[in-house]
């Protein structure tokens, strides 16, 4: 696939709007758009994390411990969102497997020249990984309801309308 048609995959990205074309450039020099079928596995929990990926198009599921009996979802990743943000950590395993929950279009770049990228130019590291921390927020806010949903309500008292008066 050529440079202008990734560039082009790219500024259709919502985490990406906004970012100058010199580096949506850099960034598609170095990327490969790849297409998974429902149920195929893009990356697995614990292993080394080496890629950030891109979803442009379909739907992914990251979910704990999915080789188990005791799989977790935890949170639909859609198009224009970034995931495998374990790869700008330099050789951390990934936290959670990565599944398509229907055919699905991501463009895929090295988590190594991601990290390049961002050095060579602060302003757009600064920005980059602003943004990661926004979608990171994100997931953590999710995933705190999913705990309170199974867990408060089992171990917290439950306050009455007349008990909250007292």
């Amino acid at each position: 696939m050529s440079n202008s048609v990734l560039t082009s995959k790219l500024q259709k990205v919502e985490f990406l709007h906004g970012m100058a074309p010199e580096h949506l450039d850099q960034i598609a020099s170095h990327a490969e758009v790849l297409d998974y079928g429902k149920s195929e596995v893009i990356f697995r929990e614990g292993e080394p994390a080496e890629n950030t990926y891109f979803v442009i198009s379909g739907k992914l599921a990251l979910a704990l411990s999915p080789s188990t009996i005791y799989s977790k979802h935890l949170i639909d990743v859609l198009p224009g969102e970034m995931l495998g943000w374990s790869s700008l950590l330099d050789r951390q395993p990934f936290a959670a497997t990565a599944i398509a929950a229907e055919p699905s279009q991501v463009l895929r770049i090295s988590g190594a020249r991601l990290r390049s990228i961002c050095e060579k130019d602060p302003n757009f590291g600064y920005e980059f990984m602003r943004r990661t921390m926004l979608a990171l927020a994100k997931r953590l806010k999710a995933t705190w309801k999913q705990l309170a949903h199974l867990y408060v309500s089992q171990y917290l008292p439950v306050n009455t309308p007349s008990e909250a008066a007292d």
